[in-house]
């Protein structure tokens, strides 16, 4: 899946990192996969529950950051500015 084309999943991020930022927690990809889930759990409807899945699926694959640059190009390029 790719987040560009799928704005239900930024959607669902996005819900996710408010409710992070507003309980003052930290926001990255585990905590945010992690809220993905709870949001899941708490959720009665098939169809949002399918919503929040897609988006914690398209998270995980950052959880590696190698795997993570692949997909996008300029992680690399940002990665680089910290070497120098």
């Amino acid at each position: 899946m790719s987040i560009q084309h799928d704005d239900k999943s930024q959607v669902m991020i996005g819900e996710a990192a408010l409710n992070l930022a507003l309980a003052e927690r930290e926001i990255s990809v585990q905590s945010l996969i992690s809220q993905l889930d709870h949001m899941a759990a708490a959720s009665g409807s098939q169809a949002r529950r399918s919503e929040i899945s897609a988006a914690s699926l398209w998270l995980k694959s950052f959880d590696d950051p190698w795997h993570a640059a692949r997909h996008v190009p300029y992680l690399q390029t940002l990665a680089g500015f910290n070497d120098e």
